[in-house]
This record gives structure tokens, C-alpha cells and sequence, in this order.
């Protein structure tokens, strides 16, 4: 149990769905735009699991960068992969990137994991100062509405999960957050519809019972079909959001 990945309660099939979930949802909001540098700024996917999106980005760039609050996790995220990248060990709150730098930005799933409120408030704001004009935000948050969120948040502190999570917005909230970071919101979406934490035990039992991927990968195309009813904001694991930094007035 000690030498288990720190992703150990992810089934395989359920981190093909999430990454194919997640490029889906950044090709339709990047569309043709050209990007020269991309931040992201969580590694975990990166340095453990095959939900891993930042070599595997559907447009191409010249700089991929990654930062991770956790060195190891940076480390290993490094280790695994290589190209056009940079990683290193640095704090969403005070990023150690300069003004108007960054094209892109993709924050998924990074922010809702502070214990004060005003950290995720002021962590958009530093998102959106190393943007360039005309550059644009990518962000997720676990979404507060949906019920099994407080169950999560709970089943994470005895489950062995290695991480925890924290203050969260809504889709409303998130908006409200990227306007007070002056940047002008273009779209807001809702990602990833599956009964997390009650699918997660779900699957394992059902890997120990040695059923095969065809079981679990229709349970998946089930629960997604939740995403096409009117009950869908209580069901998305993720509440999404695309921000514009606006351009300057004579550029």
C-alpha cells in the first residue's frame, strides 16, 4: 500500500475520458489561435497519470511550461516527459513569470485546493497578470453544486488521497472572479459527468471481480449521458471557464 501511485483510485478508463473531456473542451475554446507559450499550472496529471494533457495539446507551441507547488511532483512530471518543455517548483500565488508573457494559460482543477477563499481570488488575479493582452485563461474548479462534492471532499481524508481540496466557486462565482481579474469572459462550460468518489469504490470493486474494460467503459458512456439533461450543473465533476485578457486601447 505505501508504494502505490499517489493516482492509485484512478481507473484507467476513467483517465482516457477525463483527458479526452479536457482536450475537447481546450480545442473548442483555443479554436485556430496561435500559441506561442502555454503555462499549466498543475503537474500532478503529469508526473503520474495517462490523464496527462500537456504533451498531448491540441495545437502546437513553441514554449510548454508547468509548475507544480510540490518539487517532487514537478520532478517527476519532468522525468516523464520531455520536447519543447520547462517545470519547476513554484506557487500559483506568485507565479515567477513576468507581465503580459503567457498566451496560455491552463489551470485545471489547481485553485480549489486552498484553505483560505481569497487565495483563489488572488491566485486568477496572478493568472491574469502574466497573460498576454489578447491572451486567454483556462480554468476548472470542482463544482460546489453537484452533491457527491462534499462527500468527495470528505471520502478524501480517509481514503489515503494525497491531496485535499478546498474553497471552490460555482459558474456564476467564476465568472464574477475573472471579470474582477479584468479579463472578459468568453465561454463557461461543465465537464466530466460521473458519479465521482461513488464510481471511483465502484470501479475498484468491480477490477477485483476481474471485470473487463467493456463493463466499466459502458458504465461511463451511461453516466455521461447525464450531461445532455437539464440536470446537468448538478452533475458535472467540473464547473469550466474561458477568460480573455483584454487587448490594450491602439494595439
Amino acid at each position: 500500500m505505501r508504494n502505490r501511485p499517489p493516482n492509485w483510485y484512478l481507473d484507467p478508463l476513467v483517465a482516457k475520458q477525463k483527458k479526452e473531456v479536457h482536450l475537447e473542451w481546450i480545442c473548442r475554446n483555443v479554436q485556430q489561435r496561435r500559441v506561442a507559450v502555454v503555462l499549466k499550472t498543475d503537474l500532478f496529471e503529469e508526473a503520474n497519470g495517462e490523464d496527462e494533457l500537456l504533451s498531448s495539446l491540441p495545437f502546437e507551441a513553441d514554449l510548454k511550461l508547468g509548475i507544480d507547488v510540490d518539487e517532487s511532483t514537478a520532478r517527476r512530471a519532468a522525468l516523464r516527459l520531455d520536447g519543447n518543455s520547462g517545470f519547476a517548483a513554484a506557487d500559483v500565488r506568485r507565479l515567477p513569470f513576468k507581465n503580459d508573457s503567457i498566451d496560455l494559460v491552463l489551470s485545471n482543477s489547481t485553485l480549489d485546493h486552498f484553505e483560505v477563499a481569497e487565495d483563489l481570488q488572488h491566485s486568477i488575479c496572478e493568472l491574469a497578470r502574466v497573460l498576454k493582452p489578447g491572451g486567454l485563461l483556462l480554468i476548472t474548479l470542482d463544482n460546489p453544486r453537484n452533491p457527491l462534492y462534499r462527500l468527495f471532499r470528505a471520502g478524501v481524508q480517509w481514503c489515503g488521497i494525497s491531496f485535499r481540496l478546498g474553497h471552490t466557486a460555482s459558474s456564476s462565482e467564476l465568472v464574477r472572479l475573472l471579470k474582477h481579474a479584468g479579463l472578459e469572459p468568453i465561454s463557461t462550460d461543465l465537464l466530466l459527468h460521473n458519479p465521482r468518489f461513488l464510481s471511483t469504490l465502484l470501479f475498484m470493486a468491480l477490477r477485483r471481480l476481474r471485470a473487463g474494460d467493456r463493463v466499466i467503459g459502458a458504465l461511463l458512456k451511461l453516466f455521461s449521458l447525464a450531461g445532455t439533461l437539464p440536470t446537468r450543473c448538478y452533475t458535472a465533476v467540473f464547473v469550466a471557464a474561458c477568460g480573455r485578457k483584454p487587448e490594450r486601447p491602439g494595439s
